[in-house]
């Protein structure tokens, strides 16, 4: 099954996951998608856990935006651009 994560701090409030599990679900997909809070601390095991097959994506928001580029291996040209990650994934 994959994993799919969205981070932040705060992010109790975010309704992604009920939005993408509802497509999830409606389209038999095997997967999940929750949500995980962290702290600058917990940005580069979360990348490492991408690297090593144990979460298959995680979409970012504030604060992390920036902060996850150090630990990323590669940019798109507008993330790049924009000094900002809205999506991690593995190639």
């Amino acid at each position: 099954m994959k994993k799919y994560l969205v981070i932040g701090n705060p992010i109790s409030h975010s309704l992604s996951p009920k939005l993408h599990n509802y497509w999830i679900k409606k389209n038999n997909i095997e997967a999940s998608y929750d949500k995980k809070e962290l702290n600058e601390t917990g940005i580069e095991e979360i990348i490492f856990e991408i690297k090593n097959d144990k979460i298959d994506g995680i979409n970012v928001t504030l604060p992390f935006k920036k902060s996850v580029i150090p630990f990323l291996d590669q940019l798109t040209p507008l993330a790049e651009e924009a000094q900002s990650v809205n999506t991690i994934f593995k190639k």
